[in-house]
């Protein structure tokens, strides 16, 4: 079982070729949907310094959409 249940759920929705571009709905479900912080349609215009960071790594292809998934979900499920 991965720590991540939505972020697994909401993975088919999820680009995983590198050079797709990543939409505002996609950085959402694959940084925000698991934390306890988020709120979904709440204060969606403040962005936490992780969500920051990682929307940089992933617009600079230093880390992927699917290296993410991969580590996150069980094996069964990619």
């Amino acid at each position: 079982m991965s720590g991540f249940p939505k972020l697994c759920a909401a993975a088919p929705l999820l680009p995983r070729d590198p050079d797709a571009a990543l939409g505002d709905a996609d950085l959402v479900r694959l940084i925000c949907s698991d934390c306890p912080f988020y709120k979904e349609g709440e204060d969606e215009e403040l962005e936490c310094g992780a969500f920051m960071l990682l929307r940089h790594l992933l617009r600079t292809k230093v880390v992927t959409v699917g290296a993410i998934l991969d580590a996150v979900q069980p094996a069964d499920e990619r």
